[in-house]
């Protein structure tokens, strides 16, 4: 089959009930018609947000929702699940032509299934090519005299329409078109490459201290979310960086601490949509790498309507211990302060404060009482993806300290992430004019 031919017959292949209006539906299936093997970024984008205005009908993935994790296998790419992604943060510092600058990189590698297994045994098709894979990626430059963002130039990649995606057997490769990210099986030492011209061009090593196969931490429980999202999902904190780039045109050798994660996520297609449509299904979350080396994340999550203080019943306090890393559950709060306009004028936040402390019954070597400042390197962290979603990470710098400790705050820097505060309604608005020919984003 054609790309073509088997967009339309993964959409003919949903039930009734969980296909969109018939005039968005019928859209749908007139812009899955006309692709053709030269579509190219716009074949993809197109892929992409099709995707994304089935959720939470989408998901395409055959994977059964996992039980454990198993390394170095799991560090692969699992192309039966529905989506899956590798996200680096880093925070950087570098000599400018006008002094020191900080330099901030969030580089968001996702791939997403865009046709079922039952789809692809019809239309003859290798795995790899059932994967749209698009690589965002910032830049924030933060100096005395200022800061700017600098965001990639769309490159989305969907092998039928004419891209380039790769997951080989043997080591670990993840590339999207131009870009890449690549390593040994247990992914240290990692070398990431974007190559978009002058505007944002990086070749990067990232390394750990650690031993490789234990330089990485289990999130969710062991490694694995429970449903409604159920999935495999880890993280690397306090990795190495370091590497030449070139930034609107400005060349860096810059160095400093890092994150990566890696998620999948396996959800159950639903019987029927929900009545009415949830309108806000987002999150914020963020991780911390602290200067004394121990490390922080948390989340908390934003359902129907934005809350400026929110509880947050998930995180970790992370420690160094033998080589490898002790996490230790949180709960606590989040206050969000400055929600501002950003691309698309999706409102997203510009400041966060988070308290918290052990999670009530879970191991803890010591109590933990903190509250955590943050500082952002510049107000807009957004971008959009390739399903025109608009997402914000923002590169801070961060202080905590201790209640009922006297001394100095301990400081650090990491990135805060906003996902889902557009809502529903706005972004079905968008993605329909999209396809009916409007501009990219």
């Amino acid at each position: 089959m054609s790309a073509a031919e088997a967009l339309t017959a993964q959409l003919a292949s949903l039930p009734p009930a969980l296909r969109p209006a018939g005039d968005v539906y019928a859209l749908m299936l007139d812009t899955a018609a006309k692709l053709t093997p030269t579509s190219g970024l716009l074949g993809a984008q197109q892929a992409a947000t099709i995707y994304q205005m089935l959720t939470p009908a989408a998901g395409y993935g055959d994977l059964p929702p996992p039980t454990s994790v198993s390394f170095p296998a799991d560090h692969r790419l699992h192309l039966d699940c529905g989506n899956e992604w590798y996200w680096i943060s880093a925070n950087l510092d570098a000599e400018g032509p006008q002094g020191p600058v900080r330099i901030g990189l969030l580089i968001d590698m996702l791939r997403i299934r865009v046709v079922s297994k039952a789809v692809q045994a019809q239309a003859g098709w290798s795995d790899a090519d059932c994967q749209v894979v698009w690589n965002a990626v910032t830049a924030v430059v933060s100096s005395e005299a200022g800061s700017q963002i600098v965001r990639r130039t769309p490159n989305a990649q969907w092998a039928p329409v004419g891209g380039v995606v790769e997951f080989p057997e043997g080591g670990f490769v993840y590339r999207c078109g131009p870009d890449v990210m690549l390593g040994p099986p247990d992914v240290l030492p990692l070398e990431v490459i974007v190559a978009d011209g002058d505007n944002i061009a990086l070749q990067l090593s990232l390394t750990s201290g650690m031993p490789p196969a234990s330089a990485f931490f289990l999130q969710g429980e062991n490694g694995v979310t429970p449903p409604p999202v159920a999935g495999i999902y880890y993280s690397w904190p306090q990795v190495s960086v370091s590497g030449p780039m070139t930034i609107a045109g400005t060349t860096y050798q810059a160095a400093g601490t890092g994150w990566i994660d890696h998620q999948l996520l396996a959800k159950a297609i639903p019987a029927t949509l929900p009545q009415p449509p949830v309108q806000i299904d987002g999150w914020n979350w963020c991780q911390f790498n602290f200067d004394n080396g121990e490390a922080f994340t948390a989340a908390a999550f934003q359902t129907n309507a934005i809350g400026a203080d929110k509880l947050t019943p998930y995180g970790f306090y992370i420690r160094p211990l033998l080589g490898g890393w002790q996490a230790e559950p949180i709960i606590g709060g989040l206050a969000l302060d400055g929600l501002t306009p950003m691309l698309d004028q999706v409102f997203q936040p510009t400041a966060w404060t988070y308290a918290a402390a052990n999670f009530p019954g879970a191991f803890a070597p010591s109590p933990l009482d903190i509250t955590i400042a943050t500082a952002p390197w510049h107000p807009d962290g957004s971008f959009v993806t390739a399903d025109l979603a608009v997402p914000s990470e923002v590169p801070v710098s961060v202080a905590m300290a201790r209640r009922g400790v006297f001394g100095q705050a301990i400081t650090g820097r990491g990135y805060c992430e906003t996902v889902g505060f557009e809502p529903r309604g706005a972004y079905m608005r968008r993605a329909i004019a999209f396809l009916n020919g409007g501009p990219f984003g």
